[in-house]
């Protein structure tokens, strides 16, 4: 089964890398003028990254993507979104997302062999970075 996101489809088996990196628990500490702790707790109902990955590993590739795919990915994340897109994962999770520009590239990606010219068919390893909203 694969991924979707919008229209797009990925491949199912790229990686969420940072699936367990996030806590839905924010907090904040500070001192008080009397020297206490205050500590402040709540929980977070956004802004959890979603990052997929597809590599190459020991020389066998898992998650290839189309050059053509990167294209259209790209072309998405170029220009503002006016509504969340919906990622729905191979089990068939769902998540209202956007592009992460503050963590790097959100579409990043490189060949797996450097071919001139480039052919839409060619194959990628794919970094997607993501924000659930």
């Amino acid at each position: 089964m694969a991924i979707t996101l919008g229209l797009i489809d990925l491949p199912g088996d790229m990686e969420w890398t940072d699936e367990f990196g996030w806590s839905p628990v924010t907090q904040q500490k500070d001192i008080s003028f009397g020297g206490s702790v205050i500590i402040e707790e709540s929980a977070q109902l956004a802004g959890r990254p979603i990052t997929l990955e597809g590599r190459l590993e020991s020389g066998v590739g898992f998650a290839v993507i189309a050059r053509a795919t990167i294209v259209a990915l790209r072309a998405l994340a170029a220009s503002p979104l006016s509504a969340p897109l919906t990622l729905t994962l191979e089990d068939e999770r769902s998540f209202q997302v956007r592009f992460d520009y503050e963590s790097g590239n959100p579409v990043e990606a490189k060949p797996y062999k450097h071919i001139v010219p480039a052919l839409d068919s060619d194959w990628y390893e794919l970094t997607l970075r993501l924000l659930e909203v």
